[in-house]
This record gives structure tokens, sequence and C-alpha cells, in this order.
């Protein structure tokens, strides 16, 4: 009787370690999604970054070939 005590015993515990190891991958799994969205988040947003970089150095360029008086004229 003691052996089927300690029998069921482990077979608890190892029940609450299966449990445990799920919940834990199935939050590994959320996490790593997760990581993926901001990923893609992140290349989005160096995209748009790159982009207004390249529109601000236009706009200085065109605005250091004017003078102030063109400028005045165009408004």
């Amino acid at each position: 009787m003691a052996e089927d005590n300690e029998i069921k015993n482990l077979r608890d515990e190892i029940m609450t370690c299966k449990r445990k190891y799920w919940k834990v991958e199935g939050r590994i799994k959320e996490l790593n999604q997760h990581e993926e969205e901001l990923k893609k988040e992140l290349e989005i947003v160096r995209d748009h970054l790159t982009y207004y970089r390249s529109l601000v150095s236009d706009m200085k360029k065109r605005m250091q070939g004017r003078k102030t008086t063109d400028v005045f004229e165009k408004l």
C-alpha cells in the first residue's frame, strides 16, 4: 500500500509538471509571435524614418538654393 501511495504521488507530481510545462510552452509561443509582430512593426518604422529623412534632406537642399524672397513669392 505504501508503494501504491508513492506511485500515485509520483504520477500526480508528473501531471503537475506536465501542466506547468505546457503552460510555459504556450507562453513562449505567444512571446515569440509577439516578437515577430514587433520586428515587422520596427521594420515599417525604419522604412518610414528613412523616407522622412530623405524628404527633409531634399527640402534642405532646395531651401539652400533659394533666396529668401523666392520663398515669400511662392506663398
